[in-house]
């Protein structure tokens, strides 16, 4: 991607834009904060409102002072790629971090303690103990769903659920080395213990200090959080929830009529892969290190939302969404969910997502990250052409409509409403049964 189509984006936690040289201790927090994340570039000379090209002064002496700067201040060391750009006859400086290998990195003068930053959106936090704690284990190459918890022990996995995955697998009879194997335990001076996976995938519901890992789905009334219609909260073990969850989210989701032969049948608008898809990433994918958060699934009148805590692992980034590249952060979930048949192949699923939304033409899915958390939101609205076109989907979603009822959902005047069924019938895509106040349209 070249400057010019960079500009066109927002600051984000790979991204940042200043105009000067930035006060000292913001340079150093951006700069680590890239380092502790997945890179980043700061990019010099350019407003970061309008985004102008302004140009610096002096990029020769300034690429020098910044090297110096970074080299003393931060341990372990970082080293920067710095370039002068000629854009428009002006010279901006690209500053370039790479993800560190050795998180968390800090400013020396701070220590670890005070001196950690992370990259959130497109500002730089000072890193909690939790959030210090996953650097190590990154640096380490060490998950925190592989972790053991030494405070239970193998009675609190459910044995249902366990038997359930092992028959499904062909694997009737299992026995504490298997688990070992899926990750569900691991072995420590002789003793076994479950993982924070085994736990979350396969422990007792009465876990209370486990309740993090839960799901809550939550159906509002419009397209606001401000009227609650009904609430669920599903409890560990989540691998045995999965088929009743997404059966759940489908009962609140709009439904639309089909014809398969001479019946009329029903389906959700917005495709059954996407849903169980979506609510399958955020359990894969979702940072279990973070304890104050569960995921949550809102169903709107135009829209799924699923919100799971942890924003993209390793050095992806929201514009490597659908391209195909993945990175997982919990390895050991996503190997039993495609051994279940649960989840595709890494970085399959939301470009197939983006290809059933395309073929239905329903509003475009997005994909972002908002703080700590990861959000997924599935339109059930479709892009029309024109409101016959928006009015025909309104009538085939139904088993029979007025068209005062339609022209309640459109905002439109009665007598638009009729020309507009008019035109439909005069197609042959609907037809008016009834008379008098009781007449109703449907679909052919």
């Amino acid at each position: 991607m070249n400057i010019l189509d960079k500009l066109h984006q927002p600051e984000n936690r790979k991204v940042e834009f200043k105009r000067e040289f930035p006060a000292r201790s913001d340079l150093l927090k951006t700069i680590v904060a890239f380092a502790n994340g997945a890179g980043g570039e700061l990019i010099l000379g350019i407003s970061d409102d309008d985004r102008k090209i302004i140009g610096i002064d002096g990029p020769l002496l300034l690429e020098e002072r910044i090297s110096n700067l970074i080299y003393d201040a931060i341990r372990p060391s970082v080293s920067p790629y710095i370039s002068i750009l000629h854009v428009q006859g002006k010279e901006i400086l690209i500053v370039q971090i790479l993800a560190g290998s050795n998180k968390p990195y800090c400013i020396k003068s701070l220590g670890i303690e005070k001196g950690v930053y992370v990259r959130i959106g497109s500002t730089n936090r000072q890193a909690t103990p939790d959030m210090i704690a996953e650097l190590r284990r990154q640096s380490r190459g060490i998950t925190f769903e592989t972790e053991m918890d030494i405070t239970k022990n193998v009675t609190d996995l459910e044995e249902q659920s366990l038997s359930l995955f092992f028959e499904s697998i062909g694997e009737p009879v299992y026995i504490n080395d298997t688990l070992s194997k899926w990750r569900i335990l691991q072995k420590n001076n002789g003793d076994y213990f479950p993982t924070v996976a085994g736990l979350v995938l396969f422990g007792k519901s009465e876990l209370f200090d486990y309740d993090f890992a839960g799901i809550r789905l939550t159906k509002f009334q419009g397209t606001t959080l401000t009227n609650i219609s009904e609430t669920r909260e599903y409890a560990i073990p989540i691998i045995s929830k999965i088929d009743e969850l997404c059966r759940h989210v489908v009962d609140f989701l709009q439904k639309e009529s089909y014809l398969e032969g001479i019946r009329r049948l029903e389906r959700t608008i917005i495709p059954f892969y996407a849903v169980r898809e979506v609510i399958v990433n955020a359990i894969v994918h979702r940072d279990y290190s973070i304890r104050g958060s569960s995921i949550k699934i809102n169903v709107f009148d135009d829209r799924l939302e699923v919100i799971s805590p942890g924003i993209l692992f390793g050095n992806l980034d929201i514009s490597d969404i659908g391209t195909g590249l993945s990175e997982c952060r919990n390895r050991s979930i996503a190997r039993i969910f495609r051994k279940l048949n649960l989840m595709e192949e890494l970085g399959t699923g939301i470009a197939r997502i983006y290809n059933l939304y395309q073929e239905k033409r329903l509003k475009k899915p997005a994909f972002l990250e908002h703080g700590q958390f990861f959000k997924a939101i599935l339109p059930q609205e479709r892009e029309y052409q024109n409101n016959v076109d928006r009015i025909y989907d309104i009538i085939k979603r139904s088993t029979g409509i007025s068209a005062s009822d339609i022209a309640k959902q459109m905002n439109l005047h009665h007598n638009t409403i009729l020309r507009y069924l008019n035109q439909l019938i005069a197609d042959g895509r609907i037809k008016k049964t009834g008379s008098g106040k009781k007449i109703i349209y449907k679909a052919m």
